[in-house]
């Protein structure tokens, strides 16, 4: 019997997410204040995904660096930067900001 390998995606601290059901990796952070906890939108999306039921905090009570989106609608909050799951996804080692 031959079995599917299940392409996972390490968000740190023993924690993954199915890569398939990755929608969208976001930084948590305002390019603006990099001290900032949360962007506006990113605040915003991590607040509805709460009052939804719909957050996964995976970040083991460190500082949350990143919000990954799955087509479920679930958000998963991670402590690794999206840099960094970025270059675990095979994508580019960074996005421009076009503004």
């Amino acid at each position: 019997m031959s079995t599917v390998p299940i392409e996972v995606l390490y968000v740190g601290f023993g924690n993954v997410v199915l890569r398939s059901r990755i929608v969208a990796i976001l930084s948590a952070r305002s390019s603006k204040d990099s001290k900032a906890v949360f962007s506006e939108p990113m605040k915003r999306l991590r607040d509805d995904a709460k009052e939804a039921g719909r957050l996964v905090d995976a970040t083991c009570g460190r500082r949350t660096q990143t919000l990954i989106v799955t087509d479920s609608g679930h958000v998963v909050l991670s402590a690794v930067q999206s840099s960094t799951l970025a270059q675990r996804l095979g994508g580019p080692l960074e996005v421009q900001d076009a503004s």
